[in-house]
């Protein structure tokens, strides 16, 4: 069962950083500034911020597994339609509905874990699930780094909707005889107390999804202007990136597994991520890539936590996709501010001070987290009883 929704939150990563490869091509080909072209990732986390929410909710009332079939579907479509584009418009149009597509995956799978585990599985496997976005983005930016250039771009798009309309055909067949859960409505005044109950959770997620996001969006434009490779190679090395996060991720499991703490693991993990971006603002050449990677292993082992780890063990019984839902809304909500805002930033003053804004970030999640580490042993001692 993990291997399946593992490999399936994988490959939905196929249409949504497959444009983060090809952003700097989009500008050329739009005749459009890297801040205005990175608006396409501002449009793309919103929508999907507010679908977390939306789908949070429904995924908590309804067949998760239609649930999940029915955003391959849609981002299947949206990515096979946007390479036939030749206007900012309606690219922005197309992939604010693929963020809305894309938001019917995570909440309703995590739904499906926690109805399915019991609690002595669920921090061991919460720490699995975050291996699934890592190694769809590697395999995506090196697969659509090598294959995509200036004159077939469209191919980053048409690939991944092939094979996401495959992926959604076998999810519609085993939704087709899924049942739905009661529902009992969406109060508003339940929601509204249920995010104070997480509200540190919250804000955690929104400055280490700025920090995430905004590397999934920019980081093969950071190695493409640091002009150390070829351009060719871009696709490849900015996978790199992201593969030493299964390191972070492997760090981050061992440690929940002895500990069995959440909170204090993510406290590390944060802390020491948000350091070795303030050391990767003070370098450069060939240090500053190997910092990058240290960076974004640690940053990768943190995230998983904080959208994984944490909404299971905080959730109320039965609200998990509400949970994750939200958490994740507030990651993306800051990742689209990422979108352009990193742009205008490297524009106006650099590389460093993107890196050095990052670093502060994920310290003051660190510091934020500490101060609510109890949380974890209450919840789970109220479950108990």
């Amino acid at each position: 069962m993990v291997g399946a929704l593992c490999a399936t939150y994988g490959l939905l990563y196929l249409g949504r950083v497959n444009i983060s490869v090809v952003l700097p091509l989009l500008a050329i080909e739009l005749d459009v500034s890297r801040a205005e072209i990175g608006i396409l990732g501002t449009v793309f986390f919103w929508t999907y911020g507010i679908g977390n929410f939306v789908n949070g909710e429904i995924g908590s009332r309804v067949s998760p597994v239609r649930l999940v079939g029915l955003g391959l579907l849609v981002t299947a479509v949206m990515n096979l339609a946007f390479g036939f584009q030749t206007s900012l418009l309606a690219m922005l149009a197309l992939w604010s509905i693929n963020g809305l597509a894309q938001s019917a995956g995570w909440p309703p799978m995590i739904r499906i874990l926690a109805e399915r585990l019991d609690r002595s599985q669920i921090k061991r496997v919460s720490t699995v699930m975050p291996f699934s976005y890592v190694i769809g983005t590697v395999v995506t930016w090196t697969l659509i780094g090598a294959l995509a250039t200036s004159d077939n771009w469209r191919l980053a798009f048409w690939l991944p909707g092939l094979v996401l309309l495959l992926m959604a055909a076998l999810w519609g067949k085993a939704g087709s005889g899924a049942s739905t859960s009661p529902s009992s409505g969406i109060r508003l005044a339940s929601i509204i107390h249920e995010a104070r109950g997480v509200g540190f959770a919250l804000l955690v997620s929104a400055l280490a999804g700025f920090v995430r996001n905004g590397s999934i969006i920019w980081l093969p434009t950071y190695i493409l202007d640091s002009e150390l490779i070829g351009d060719n190679l871009v696709g490849a090395l900015a996978a790199i990136t992201q593969l030493v996060g299964i390191p972070g991720l492997l760090l981050a499991h061992r440690r929940v597994a002895r500990s069995n703490q959440v909170l204090t693991t993510a406290v590390l993990l944060l802390g020491a991520a948000g350091l070795a971006f303030l050391l990767l603002a003070q370098t450069a050449g060939t240090l500053s890539l190997l910092v990058l990677c240290l960076a974004m292993m640690l940053l990768g082992g943190a995230f998983g936590l904080v959208t994984s780890s944490m909404p299971l063990i905080l959730a109320p019984r039965g609200r998990a996709s509400s949970v994750a839902g939200t958490l994740n809304m507030m990651a993306t909500f800051a990742g689209g501010l990422a979108g352009f805002g990193i742009g205008g930033i490297v524009e106006a003053s650099g590389w460093e001070a993107v890196f050095g804004l990052w670093g502060v970030m994920l310290l003051l999640a660190s510091a934020v987290t500490w101060r609510r580490r109890h949380e974890e042993d209450k919840r789970a001692s109220t479950t108990c009883a």
